[in-house]
């Protein structure tokens, strides 16, 4: 099970923490599991710290064609997509996803401002948006928020 350890690439990135899943030790219940997708390697790691030490269970790959690989291997409850990243990004690898994993919601994260209405026009009407930079607790709180309703349908 993927959960239970990291896995490194063998790319050029600099951190090189290519795409990794972690899991809390000694966590008993079930988690939430999260796909973080930022070629932002300082960024991604530590959002991905502060999931874990919400209680979720965090996977994190710089780039889409990764995000898509892993997707065939494990499922996962929610995305958090970075809008802007080299080669395919955020708005490109959400439109996939919206074709090869239409019941996984999806949150984009940019320090761009997008507002709802570029969102509905580009016809990405059902997607969330968190601008960078964001509080953690609130990300938190809105992640939970977001699981519970799709628990709900």
């Amino acid at each position: 099970m993927l959960a239970d350890r990291t896995v490194h690439d063998s790319s050029n990135n600099a951190d090189n923490d290519a795409w990794s899943v972690s899991r809390r030790p000694g966590k008993a219940t079930m988690t939430s599991r999260i796909l973080i997708v930022d070629d932002d390697g300082p960024q991604r790691r530590s959002l991905r710290l502060g999931l874990e030490l919400a209680g979720f269970e965090a996977a994190a790959v710089p780039s889409a064609d990764e995000a898509l690989g892993v997707l065939e291997l494990e499922s996962f409850d929610l995305a958090i997509v970075d809008v802007m990243m080299p080669g395919v990004t955020g708005l490109q690898l959400v439109r996939r996803l919206q074709f090869r994993h239409a019941d996984l919601p999806v949150v984009l994260t940019s320090g761009y401002h997008l507002a709802r209405h570029h969102l509905e026009r580009i016809g990405l009407n059902a997607v969330a948006f968190v601008p960078k930079p964001y509080n953690l607790v609130e990300l938190t709180d809105f992640l939970r928020l977001k699981l519970k309703q799709r628990a709900a349908c």
